[in-house]
């Protein structure tokens, strides 16, 4: 502590130094009695995003609420066309409403699907929360994007398919756009669906199996599968394929994503695969590779069977898909994603 410069010339005598006792003295007895500053009281934190979306958009909001409020009372015909009224609404706001993660406008939630729990969502997806509709609102419009420049019908007109729904993450960001009966999801897990169906999700769901021949929907405009393809065998990838392309009308689209090289690197489990590409694992990289590792042949595992795992993880090259994925479907676009940089979005047409 600095020394009061007011008692530096007085250390010299005995009768100074006395002086500068008395004086801290002095001091510190002053100080004793200064009251403490008490910390303010806690002041309770609304629900999650309540406090934003009041503050900065609370007039709209509320009378979108109003209007939920009213398409409930009306039934559930009328609760699934108040989907299109959320269509102008800025993506990050839609994708903020579509986590559950307020009641400000308790009209809003009640008619917009229910989330499962963090950790379910954390199984399936790696994320939860606003972190993950994060992740889904990038795909999201990453899909949006390309139907808009390759699509054959507007969005509202079209079906559209989710391939490996899950327990709805995406498919419920498509139900803003596209008409009542026209939204589609499927999925071989059972349990996944019932969580769906539990949830209120908004579309038509089916179980597939984990190696379709045909897909229980058709005539799509539409069908993307994320994380998908990163998961599947050579043999299990050509028959879903197969069954996509057959569930698809001629020019329909299909949004997929694949894993980007280095994800060899990142995952252990491909690493005696990148270890057989040898030195040269640019040049082998530049080939038509399908590079797959199954999952350990767990009977808790959602696809084990007591055969052969056809789940796992998996690195499909650009070469593989151009030259392997042909004729069935014409590679239109190559994409990174800024919210998943292990997701590569390719879209593809059914010629």
């Amino acid at each position: 502590m600095p020394r009061p410069a007011a008692l530096s010339h007085v250390r010299a005598t005995p009768l100074g130094r006395r002086a500068e006792r008395a004086a801290r003295a002095a001091l510190a007895a002053a100080r004793a009695s200064e009251e403490p500053v008490a910390d303010p009281p806690p002041v309770p934190r609304p629900h999650e995003h309540d406090s934003l979306l009041e503050h900065l958009l609370g007039g709209p909001l509320a009378e979108l609420d109003a209007a939920c409020a009213a398409a409930t009372a009306a039934g559930p015909e009328a609760e699934r066309a108040a989907y299109a009224r959320f269509a102008g609404l800025d993506l990050d706001l839609w994708a903020i409403l579509l986590t559950q993660q307020q009641t400000a406008f308790p009209h809003i939630r009640a008619l917009l699907p229910a989330v499962p729990a963090p950790d379910l969502q954390v199984m399936w997806n790696g994320l939860s929360g606003a972190p993950l509709a994060s992740q889904s609102a990038a795909f999201y419009a990453k899909v949006l994007d390309r139907h808009t420049t390759y699509g054959l019908r507007p969005l509202d007109e079209a079906r559209v398919l989710d391939h490996g729904v899950g327990w709805g993450r995406l498919v419920r960001f498509f139900a803003r756009d596209v008409g009542p009966g026209r939204l589609f999801g499927t999925d071989p897990v059972q349990s996944i669906l019932d969580v769906c169906r539990r949830d209120r999700v908004p579309a038509e769901l089916h179980r597939t199996e984990f190696l379709p021949d045909e897909l229980p929907v058709g005539d799509l405009d539409l069908a993307y599968a994320f994380s998908v393809f990163t998961h599947l065998s050579e043999g299990a990838a050509a028959r879903s394929l197969d069954a996509l392309h057959g569930a698809l009308r001629p020019g329909g689209l299909l949004v997929v994503t694949i894993r980007p090289p280095d994800f060899l690197w990142l995952d252990p489990l491909l690493h005696p695969q990148l270890a057989q590409l040898g030195p040269d694992w640019r040049a082998a990289l530049q080939r038509p590779r399908h590079l797959f590792v199954p999952h350990p042949a767990d009977p808790g595992h959602f696809q084990y069977e007591g055969g052969e795992m056809t789940y796992g993880e998996a690195v499909i090259t650009l070469p593989y898909v151009r030259e392997r994925w042909a004729p069935r479907f014409e590679l239109l676009d190559v994409a990174p994603l800024i919210g998943d940089l292990h997701q590569v979005v390719l879209t593809l047409r059914r010629p």
